[in-house]
């Protein structure tokens, strides 16, 4: 019989908690933001800017479950298809999302590429911090 372990138990590898926090801190930080702006321009220009947040939000969720939830260990030209096909859904949900927020919701465009702005740039900041 083994001794217990008094390792903490990881239900999952750094890979996949980013695929689930990197998302949620991106629409966090668009929400924050529309909230701020919602006092200072309006609804509309608040609701522009989650937009953006989320769309990116919802492209880095599809480009994650496209690469990292599948298995890991795969021949070298399924892991680049992986890869090119999961950047490939990433932007054009991206395209299509930011499009349809400013033509077809016709949201300001300006806050929408300012939401869409803010969520890349949580990534930026926050990716280091979800891969430990």
């Amino acid at each position: 019989m083994q001794p217990p372990s008094h390792r903490p138990v990881r239900f999952l590898d750094p890979a996949r908690r980013a695929l689930i926090a990197l998302p949620l801190a991106q629409v966090l930080a668009g929400v924050v933001g529309a909230g701020l702006l919602a006092g200072i321009a309006g609804w509309r220009q608040a609701a522009g800017f989650a937009a953006g947040a989320v769309v990116i939000a919802l492209g880095q969720a599809v480009y994650g479950w496209r690469t990292v939830m599948r298995p890991q260990v795969v021949p070298a030209g399924r892991a680049f298809a992986r890869l090119w096909l999961g950047s490939l859904l990433k932007w054009l949900v991206i395209g299509a999302g930011l499009a349809t927020a400013m033509a077809v919701a016709a949201l300001p465009a300006g806050s929408v590429l300012g939401g869409a702005l803010v969520a890349y740039l949580a990534s930026l900041f926050c990716l280091p911090w979800l891969l430990r």
